[in-house]
């Protein structure tokens, strides 16, 4: 379905050339204007300027940052130190130290702080990042010791703050530490009178209690276990059997996937199952792009998958012959351990005593353990803390500027070229850079589709349709021309996306809406964009409950319907958050599809943009039909056509492109006839048809 090639569709060319001519002229007339500033205005003056090589504050040192990677380079530390040193936490103890308050004061009228700061702020250059890690401090002033002595306090100033914060950093630091050594000197003082007590409390006789040597813990007879011990066993079978049963419930075909939640600490597993996921990760993302099944990257990650899920099903087989070992074993232990508990009561009795004190024990030399690497850390930092470099170091101090820093006039010549030059570069540059759709033709040229409509720029929803008006007229013709597209495959379900985001996609659909209840037809419109909605917006209604809650389970299809006009019923988004798009289900779809169906003639989804994630593609997938719209001039026609092959592979029928927001130029004549598209006979199509097929693009597949 083409655009019309009558008079009556005319694009605004001016329009879109004016766009450009108007950058070109404003970057001109604004260079030319900087020149003249340079030129003219500034009055004559002295700059000095003086280096700071500056450094990522110690912030942590070496002995608390443990284990953990070392971050990442801030990109943004060179731009925050230039916005400190013209903060006031840097400017005030200037202006105080340099008396410039009384000095910049005139006779009899004192200036005031704020007045001073922002004077001395106007003076001070933006401070400019050097590589590597250097910035350079500059001020101006028709005064040129004034420039340099204001220079180099501004840059000690800055120098002695960051050295101050890295000081009060590293003794918070060194505090920490003190603090842990006192603790740990405390759970030492508790362990050790426990562990005493319960010595006593035995009657064990430990020849050394402050030795940490283990072999101090008396042997058992043979046989005899403590009741611990005999639990621990139970709690081993008990884990075994709980390992074994959920091997031998899962499927073959399951095996690989739920093999990372059976916790069977094997160093094979573990080194296959993130191969697996990323390759299982790989293949989804190659199949969301637009790749079939049968493509060789697709069967070749596939192939992967198979070799890995062989290798996690053997090594799991081995395990269970393992864990089918270690069972009997623990079992047998088991056993022995509860006929030896029950043959000599007082003796285990009397060997538990006697493990808790060696247990206290051992707890007790842990603490003085940690106390030891307690105190290590403590003299470790204090020793670092001495060595670490200055955070801010002057490389260059500010010198007397031997002459004035006077533009000259031909900054205005300069000034007028560059903005000739930048201007109609700029211009020509983005016009040949241009890649979205130019003119109505190129829907089926480049695209492949047929164009359903072209929407003025300017055209907005409006209460009630009327033919008068020529802002809903384009959405009246939009109908009937959709109408002979779905007609021929029986559609009722439509879905309305677009590639991204902004091209009025749900003004669209929500426009159609109306002009299919208009006719008479009772017509549903849900609005699917969970992430972004807008339908509630657009008709001025409740949105408190609506499509959320019915994916949630929480209200049935008719409790969330509204009707906005005669004929006219919606479904709004409902309360939404950022994981709205989760709720998104076949299961729980489908049953909405099929309800509105029965209950509706024509049922129209707004969905979110198709490229941003997959609810579209989902939405459209139940659909009957989908309808793309795309703003003229804005995305490049691959978006488009990406957005197209990702519908036709869920097997969506893409019924055509509405072009929105477009130039386009009515003439004065037929003012009630601001057509976007021809209605045409059934012969006229198919052969509009049969010419947009010779001139898809290779690979689209034909509709």
């Amino acid at each position: 379905m083409n655009a019309s090639h009558d008079a009556r569709l005319h694009l605004d060319r001016w329009g879109m050339i004016s766009a450009r001519i108007g950058v070109a002229i404003f970057i001109f007339f604004l260079s030319l204007m900087a020149g003249g500033v340079i030129a003219f205005l500034p009055p004559k003056d002295y700059i000095a300027s003086t280096t700071i090589e500056t450094k990522a504050d110690a912030n942590q040192l070496s002995v608390l940052k443990g284990s953990a990677p070392e971050q990442e380079h801030d990109p943004n530390f060179a731009e925050r130190q230039t916005q400190i040193i013209v903060s006031h936490s840097v400017l005030d103890p200037v202006i105080q130290h340099s008396d410039l308050r009384k000095k910049w004061s005139l006779p009899g009228v004192e200036l005031s702080p704020e007045a001073t700061y922002d004077k001395l702020h106007g003076m001070v250059q933006p401070p400019q990042a050097l590589p590597p890690d250097s910035i350079r401090i500059s001020v101006r002033s028709t005064d040129p010791q004034e420039a340099a002595l204001l220079a180099n306090a501004i840059a000690q100033e800055y120098v002695d703050q960051r050295d101050s914060r890295q000081q009060a950093s590293l003794e918070e630091d060194l505090q920490r530490l003190r603090d842990e050594v006192q603790q740990d000197e405390g759970s030492v003082s508790t362990r050790f009178a426990q562990a005493s007590r319960l010595r006593t409390e035995a009657g064990y006789m430990d020849p050394n209690p402050d030795s940490t040597d283990a072999s101090l813990r008396p042997e058992e007879p043979v046989g005899e276990n403590n009741q611990n011990k005999i639990n621990e066993v139970q709690a081993n079978v008990a884990t075994l059997k709980n390992r074994l049963d959920a091997v031998d419930r899962i499927k073959s075909a399951d095996l690989a996937q739920a093999a990372g939640f059976l916790n069977l600490n094997d160093p094979v597993l573990e080194q296959k199952l993130p191969l697996y996921q990323n390759a299982v990760t790989e293949k989804t993302r190659l199949l969301s792009s637009g790749l079939g099944h049968n493509h060789p990257d697709v069967r070749a990650v596939q192939g992967q998958i198979d070799a890995i899920e062989e290798q996690v099903r053997q090594e799991i087989s081995n395990i269970r012959k393992g864990l089918v070992t270690q069972l009997a074993a623990a079992e047998g232990i088991l056993n022995t351990s509860l006929m030896n508990l029950a043959t000599n009561p007082p003796e285990q009795k009397r060997k538990q005593a006697n493990a808790q004190y060696l247990d206290a024990k051992q707890r007790y030399d842990e603490a003085r353990q940690a106390l030891e690497a307690a105190k290590t850390r403590l003299n470790t930092a204090t020793a670092e803390s001495s060595k670490l470099p200055k955070p801010a170091l002057i490389l260059e101090a500010a010198k007397v500027a031997p002459a004035p820093s006077q533009p000259k006039t031909t900054y205005l010549l300069w000034g007028a070229l560059a903005g000739l030059v930048l201007g109609a570069g700029f211009a020509w540059f983005r016009e040949a850079l241009d890649r979205s759709i130019k003119t109505p033709w190129e829907v089926e040229k480049h695209l492949g589709l047929p164009l359903l409509g072209v929407i003025p720029r300017g055209s907005q929803r409006r209460r009630q349709i009327k033919s008068q008006d020529p802002d809903e007229e384009p959405y009246a013709t939009l109908k009937p021309n959709i109408d002979v597209v779905r007609q021929k495959v029986a559609a009722s379900v439509l879905t309305v996306v677009s590639a991204g985001s902004g091209e009025g996609k749900s003004t669209t659909a929500a426009n159609l809406a109306t002009a299919y209840a208009a006719t008479g037809q009772q017509t549903l419109i849900i609005d699917a964009a969970l992430r972004r909605p807008a339908q509630h917006q657009l008709f001025d209604i409740d949105n408190r409950v609506g499509l959320c809650d019915f994916l949630r389970g929480e209200r049935n299809l008719e409790e969330i319907i509204q009707e906005v006009r005669q004929n006219l019923f919606i479904v709004t988004s409902g309360p939404t958050s950022h994981r709205a798009g989760t709720l998104l289900s076949l299961q729980k779809l489908a049953e909405l599809v099929e309800i509105a169906k029965e209950w509706f003639d024509v049922v129209i989804f707004d969905c979110p943009p198709i490229l941003g994630a997959n609810d579209a593609s989902m939405i459209s997938s139940l659909a009957e039909a989908a309808i793309i719209v795309a703003r003229h001039r804005r995305f490049p026609r691959s978006k488009i056509v990406r957005a197209k092959r990702t519908l036709e592979n869920q097997g969506t029928k893409v019924l055509g492109l509405v072009l929105n927001h477009a130039y386009v130029k009515l003439p004065a004549r037929k003012p009630s006839l601001g057509l976007a598209v021809d209605k045409r006979t059934e012969e006229e199509f198919e052969v509009s048809e049969f010419e947009a097929a010779a001139n898809r693009l290779p690979g689209d597949e034909a509709y």
